[in-house]
């Protein structure tokens, strides 16, 4: 029930965050799991465990990180894409330069 500024202050004290600061700086263009992957550099595969891990705080909070795309289709391998919602990424944008977060 905590607005959603109070909420993403909470999830920046956990390791998640790097990630979701990394995944909000980068353009709007929707990528699967394996891009998100190469577009934020990290190892193969990463992401889906990434993505469970968020699954858990998007559970606990009632949010969403990551949300399907539903124009974008799938990848080379048939895997859906997915964006960050706006409003979660300007608040996230927000709180990173509020926070001076390099």
């Amino acid at each position: 029930r905590l607005p959603l500024g109070q909420k993403l202050r909470r999830i920046r004290q956990r390791g998640v965050w790097r990630h979701l600061l990394q995944i909000a700086r980068l353009d709007e263009q929707p990528r699967s799991l394996t891009e998100w992957d190469a577009a934020i550099g990290l190892q193969p595969n990463k992401m889906r465990s990434l993505k469970a891990i968020m699954a858990k705080l998007e559970h606990r909070f009632g949010l969403r990180f990551l949300a399907p795309a539903a124009d974008a289709g799938v990848d080379t391998s048939g895997n859906p894409r997915y964006v960050i919602p706006p409003r979660v990424r300007a608040v996230i944008l927000r709180i990173a330069e509020q926070a001076g977060d390099a």
